[in-house]
């Protein structure tokens, strides 16, 4: 039996090979940015796939989850330096087929569908519903992709830091819902109101 893998796919215009960065963007949803794992040197291109491979990053909705607080063989931030170095690709959705193993392959298009669907909730390649959407779906027409360039067009500083900023309001969001589950399960846990600090009684010191 093959090991599902998240975040691994295809472009369909070019048949390369990539990891699914975001998979879509906070207000662009139709598009995603994606690294194209064929063209990184062999040290980065290792230090990539076995980060995508690691449990923290396969719990992940989005291996950016995982990428911005991983470094890579040289020290640098993992997230940070494929952005700095131009190696995050603004692509459709429609231009990703995911390929969690070597014997499914689906749309990235209609996985981000599913998972808008169920709330957010992480999707899992080997799920049923990936496999159901997996059937009956046409090959998309392949789109242009837009690749980083020299000048760095893919996405600026600004641009990254405000996805990251939307992300994480998301995920504030859904850990105050998390927590409110939990302490409805075991309210033993929820922290009760700070006992205010017992009032210290001065002793004056009398001299004869």
């Amino acid at each position: 039996m093959s090991m599902n893998i998240k975040h691994v796919g295809k472009l369909s215009n070019t048949g390369k090979r990539c990891v699914v960065v975001f998979r879509e963007l906070p207000d662009d949803p139709s598009n995603c940015l994606v690294v194209d794992t064929d063209a990184l040197p062999d040290w980065m291109h290792d230090d990539i796939i076995n980060a995508v491979e690691t449990p923290g990053s396969q719990a992940s909705t989005d291996f950016y989850e995982y990428a911005q607080r991983s470094v890579l063989t040289d020290g640098t931030n993992m997230l940070q330096t494929l952005h700095t170095t131009g190696r995050l690709m603004k692509t459709p959705t429609d231009n990703v087929k995911m390929t969690p193993n070597n014997s499914v392959s689906v749309g990235l298009t209609e996985i981000n569908n599913i998972v808008r669907e169920e709330g957010g909730t992480a999707v899992k390649p080997d799920t049923n519903s990936i496999t159901m959407a997996s059937k009956d779906t046409a090959t998309p027409t392949a789109a242009p992709i837009v690749e980083s360039s020299n000048s760095n067009e893919g996405m600026s500083d600004s641009d990254l830091a405000k996805n990251l900023l939307a992300q994480a309001k998301g995920f504030e969001t859904e850990a105050k819902s998390l927590k409110a589950q939990a302490y409805e399960l075991a309210p033993g846990l929820k922290p009760g109101p700070k006992k205010p600090a017992a009032k210290k009684t001065e002793t004056e010191t009398v001299s004869d």
